[in-house]
């Protein structure tokens, strides 16, 4: 793709984005050409959110794989947090067990 065709694109989609969090009530505003950020508050924490748009110049492939990939990893992260949730449960019912058996 043409660098003056991926401009036109990040700008068509920065511009959406920005309309879609603008009537969605947020405080947005343009920090880049590509870049839009807005406050938000967690547990009385106030923080910027930054959404960036970039448009990559790799084959599709490329960008298909790449979201294979992050859905194994992300499914490897979901299956190693389980397991290591239900050893620390068995942990927790082995301590309790024993604790019981002293009473």
């Amino acid at each position: 793709m043409k660098l003056a065709l991926a401009n036109v694109v990040r700008s068509n989609y920065t511009a959406q984005i920005l309309n879609y969090l603008t009537e969605a009530g947020e405080d947005v505003a343009l920090i880049a050409s590509n870049k839009v950020n807005f406050p938000t508050v967690l547990d009385e924490e106030e923080c910027f959110v930054e959404v960036a748009i970039s448009v990559v110049k790799k084959p599709s492939d490329e960008c298909y794989q790449e979201r294979e990939d992050y859905i194994r990893h992300c499914a490897e992260v979901a299956e190693k947090k389980a397991a290591k949730a239900k050893e620390a449960e068995e942990k927790k019912a082995k301590a309790e067990a024993k604790k019981e058996k002293k009473e």
